[in-house]
């Protein structure tokens, strides 16, 4: 299948067509860091240290891809809604071109340093960081405001709009824990557990929108309209607990009593985590159900 050109006039779909190119050239890349990194790994490093240096640069290569998918699904949700987003075309463009230039700098950082070496990491902790990260800002401000002066939508729209609000409120959550982190307690994966569920829910959201103009019926209005707040509230339920305990030093990567919960505080703020997380899950198979309905119903 031979993607569609972007085209010299540029047009909103172009850019969002050039951002759809540029994410899959930063899935391959990804491919590419994963290979080198089997290549080059020592097979004779302990289990845990292995895997993890094997998808360090992989791992952070691949979240350009997911970011830039989240972002179209940001801006096309948003005119779904109504708004009009004040960034034109060309600045969309240049937004997207930031992250696809840098990751073209994924080969350099594997021949400069060991995959062992700590600079091999921070490389590519600074290349997520200010290569992935500068657009994000930017068109999440531009959305939201392009939100804020939109009319209001019709019902049949209320599951985009509300996975579209809940997408930006956990992906900022997750940014602004990111600032908030210190050593490797669990306000660690209270980042990239707010983040990578941004991402998610930008996808619930896409996929909303997608079913009816693949020919299946549009979702339940009932369901679909509020199972992303569901999704959304118990996940933040979940990071608001982690970040809680990790304030008290409660180590990540470590389960039962090896944890150490030594006040209540302590115990609250784990208890917040897991009844966030039991709420997540029933906002996720409520989307399934919703999907699996759609889809059982077969094209209109």
């Amino acid at each position: 299948m031979v993607p569609q050109r972007v085209g010299l006039n540029l047009a909103a779909d172009g850019a969002l067509r050039f951002g759809l190119n540029a994410a899959a050239v930063a899935a391959a890349m990804a491919l590419l860091a994963l290979g080198w990194s089997w290549h080059t790994v020592p097979t004779t490093l302990d289990t845990r240290t292995y895997y993890e240096l094997l998808f360090w640069g992989p791992g952070h290569v691949i979240q350009f891809c997911w970011s830039l998918i989240m972002l179209i699904a940001w801006l096309w949700l948003a005119s779904l809604s109504g708004a009009r987003v004040p960034l034109t075309p060309r600045v969309v463009v240049i937004l997207f071109g930031i992250g696809l230039a840098t990751v073209f700098t994924t080969a350099p950082i594997y021949l400069a340093f060991d995959v062992t070496s700590v600079e091999h990491q921070k490389l590519f902790t600074w290349q997520m960081r200010f290569g992935g990260g500068l657009a994000i800002v930017p068109v999440a401000l531009a959305v939201l405001l392009g939100l804020f002066r939109a009319e209001r939508i019709g019902r049949t729209l209320h599951p985009c709009h509300t996975a579209l609000l809940a997408s930006l409120l956990l992906f900022g959550a997750g940014g602004v824990i990111g600032f908030m982190i210190q050593g490797s307690d669990v306000r660690v994966p209270a980042h990239y557990h707010g983040s990578i569920v941004g991402i998610t829910l930008a996808l619930m959201g896409l996929t909303y929108a997608l079913l009816p103009r693949l020919g299946f019926d549009a979702p339940l209005p009932r369901m679909a309209a509020w199972q992303p707040a569901v999704y959304g509230a118990g996940q933040l339920m979940h990071i608001t607990g982690l970040v809680w305990s990790g304030g008290y030093g409660v180590q990540r990567k470590v389960a039962g009593t090896e944890q150490v919960l030594r006040s209540s505080s302590e115990v609250a703020g784990m208890a917040l985590m897991g009844a966030g997380g039991l709420v997540a899950v029933i906002g996720g198979l409520i989307f399934a159900v919703v999907v699996f309905r759609l889809l059982r119903g077969g094209r209109a």
